[in-house]
């Protein structure tokens, strides 16, 4: 009998101990999705780039819209794992919209970029940053292997977004990336 309870409590422990670790990551990701968006907030008011919180190793830069399907997603500075599992982030040694150079994007395909599988020739993205909204057309969207192939930071004012395919895939560790190219449209709104 006495053991039986044994079993029970350790069991009933683990169990809970299960639960509230989902709950915790759970509650961390609501809430940083709130601390990042008033650190732009505030970026957009003064101009100066907050940290979502005081140990961040990050800052959100811009803020991509995609009108078609009424998604938004913050930039984070640094495409670290750790920063990818907060939002979609900026590649540093690519580009920014006001540049004449690539700017790279990447988000996980299973969270801040999952809506990317949607994306067509075409459509219409917007990234805004401290001072402009600036207007891309998907040019092109393609399938490579990462091992295969490199995303190439070029000369020129365009948008690459990246994240890992196939969506909803039940394994991790995907060689296979889709690739959306944008171009930059001339008419730069004014915030």
């Amino acid at each position: 009998m006495k053991f039986n309870k044994a079993i029970i409590i350790v069991l009933l422990s683990i169990g809970l101990w299960q639960v509230s670790t989902s709950g915790y990551m759970l509650a961390k990701a609501w809430l940083s999705q709130i601390l990042i968006a008033d650190a732009w907030s505030q970026t957009l008011k003064d101009k100066q780039f907050h940290k979502p919180w005081s140990w961040a190793d990050t800052y959100p830069i811009a803020q991509l819209n995609i009108p078609k399907l009424n998604k938004n997603s913050y930039i984070l500075e640094g495409s670290s794992g750790r920063n990818l599992a907060f939002s979609a982030t900026h590649l540093p040694q690519s580009g920014m919209p006001d540049e004449n150079k690539s700017m790279i994007v990447s988000g996980h395909n299973d969270t801040h970029f999952s809506h990317l599988q949607y994306l067509q020739v075409g459509d219409e993205l917007e990234v805004k940053t401290l001072t402009d909204k600036h207007i891309y057309k998907v040019k092109q969207i393609e399938i490579v292997n990462s091992q295969v192939s490199q995303l190439l930071i070029k000369d020129k004012k365009e948008l690459i977004l990246t994240t890992c395919y196939p969506f909803n895939s039940l394994t991790t560790g995907s060689k296979q990336r889709l690739v959306v190219y944008a171009s930059k449209i001339d008419n730069i709104l004014h915030i």
